[in-house]
């Protein structure tokens, strides 16, 4: 992701050097609006620049949300001394009437209410509702009658939606048991060789794009179908180029609602996917899958830059169970999804996601291996190795995260709110054990809080098969910091999950 230019963070026409810029979606340009030129736009976030990444940065725009400040604005024009004022509140830009240079509130306001970066639309609506009817159209027959009835798709709404776009400079460690089968029968018992296999490696991930608005981080599917504006992912970020509030024109906008900190449990667990799934590319010969028994990613460095990104959007309020269906069209690549209510009650596409470990821009570097012969001729019943995860995704909003919450009984946010489970007929001497449990849980918890000094600038995310059922100090050096693990495991899934902050 490049560093953020062009001092006031506007595309100016090539031709007459004027700011008064909008969106020529026909053409996929821009357009200038005093002269009428067309032009291609400047890209400010060109792919690259992850290596060596240390620390947080952090974009004007990506800065904690400031609720409260001022939202009445005074300009003065820059090209004929004009006093201009800008209700933020209402709009993001505004004109000098006297030389029509266009004045962005990104060049007043330093809280976080407007973005770093903005990406255009390219696909008019035209394009639009003729996505929407060939998605739709040869569903009719299963989808309600109610929806039927009320399906006008030229009734679909441009919409610029926030989302974080994040560069994360990483470290990988992962080790466990792989199984690759050494003759090839139908029928068991398999005969496999089993192998120790460790991968160790730099991972840059380039442009994780997160969502940002806290309606949209709640993928409670019996309540909205949501999830799909995250399934209409990637857009072309390296693409977006510097915040320009005159591209909203003709457009409805989000603002963001999320701050970076409440964003990074996603962008780790996110990243955690990204290299897993390369730790599998590189031991792809093990046909029967890989049990990792220990994983860590250690994370170095990160850049967040806020932006808003272009979605056609069509809904649909059910009138038997209330909930919101959604058709989302990623207005640059064309990308569509759509949640239908059907005549069964079973929404198309309740789980869809963005594939964000096979979508994501990610390149591993120094990679270090070992694949060391275990146990030849071994004869197994299964079709693949007992607990195998290299494949798991746990960084997915709309079902992963779920799935490592319940796995870390409670443990996943604060190590205070775990709580054994025990079975309601205790008897004394369990309930005395439990105590002790408690009491030692508590010493243990206040030790580690006050040892932590109110915090870390450092997270990272690690996983291991063992059962560690209290807490456990480590001390990292990727930011010159020293942090806590917590961590639970289920025997049935093979692996815990920690955080250090």
């Amino acid at each position: 992701m490049a560093e953020l230019s062009n001092k006031d963070g506007l595309n100016r026409c090539p031709h007459c050097g004027g700011s008064d810029i909008a969106t020529d979606v026909k053409a996929g340009k821009l357009k200038c609006n005093y002269c009428q030129t067309v032009f291609d736009a400047k890209s400010a976030n060109e792919a690259g620049g992850v290596e060596g990444m240390k620390g947080e940065k952090r974009g004007l725009g990506a800065e904690d949300i400031i609720p409260g400040d001022d939202i009445v604005k005074t300009f003065k024009c820059p090209a004929c001394g004009a006093e201009v004022v800008l209700n933020t509140e209402e709009s993001l830009s505004a004109s000098c009437h006297w030389c029509r240079h266009i004045f962005s509130a990104n060049e007043q306001i330093s809280n976080g209410a407007v973005p770093d970066l903005v990406l255009p639309f390219s696909l008019t609506k035209e394009d639009a509702v003729k996505k929407i009817k060939e998605l739709v159209e040869p569903k009719l027959d299963s989808l309600h009658a109610d929806f039927k009835a009320a399906f006008k798709p030229e009734e679909v709404r441009g919409v610029y939606f926030p989302y974080m776009i994040v560069d994360v400079n990483a470290h990988s460690t992962s080790d466990g048991e792989a199984e690759k089968t050494t003759e090839q029968k139908s029928n068991p018992p398999y005969i496999v060789d089993e192998y120790f296999v460790s991968r160790e490696f730099d991972v840059l991930v380039d442009d994780l794009t997160v969502e940002s608005s806290s309606s949209r981080l709640n993928q409670d599917t019996y309540v909205n179908s949501n999830n799909i504006i995250n399934a209409i992912l990637p857009f072309d970020t390296e693409k977006a180029v510097m915040w320009n509030a005159n591209y909203l024109r003709g457009f409805a906008s989000e603002k963001r609602t999320v701050n970076i900190d409440n964003l990074k449990e996603i962008v780790a667990l996110q990243s955690g996917d990204i290299a897993r799934k390369k730790a599998r590319e590189s031991a792809a010969e093990y046909d029967r899958g890989i049990h990792w028994e220990h994983e860590h990613l250690g994370i170095k460095g990160t850049s967040w830059k806020a932006a808003y990104l272009p979605v056609w959007l069509y809904s649909y309020k059910g009138e038997r169970d209330s909930r919101i269906y959604y058709i989302a069209i990623n207005a640059r690549t064309g990308e569509t999804v759509g949640c239908l209510p059907t005549n069964d009650k079973q929404g198309l596409n309740i789980n869809a996601r963005h594939h964000h470990e096979n979508e994501t821009r990610a390149e591993v570097k120094n990679m270090k291996a070992e694949d060391k012969l275990t146990k030849q001729g071994k004869k197994v019943y299964t079709r693949e190795i007992q607990y195998r995860n290299d494949n798991r995704v746990i960084g997915s909003l709309s079902h992963g995260r779920d799935e490592m919450l319940a796995i870390e009984k409670g443990r996943f946010q604060n190590g205070a709110n775990y709580t054994h489970q025990k079975s309601s007929s205790m008897d004394s001497v369990s309930k005395i054990i439990l105590i002790i449990f408690i009491i030692m849980f508590a010493f243990m918890f206040l030790t580690s809080f006050l040892g932590r000094g109110g915090g870390s600038g450092h997270y990272s995310s690690s996983s291991s098969s063992s059962y560690d059922s209290g807490w456990s100090s480590s001390s990292s050096s990727d930011w010159g910091s020293s942090s806590s693990d917590w961590g639970g495991s289920d025997s049935s899934s093979g692996f815990d999950y920690s955080y250090d902050y």
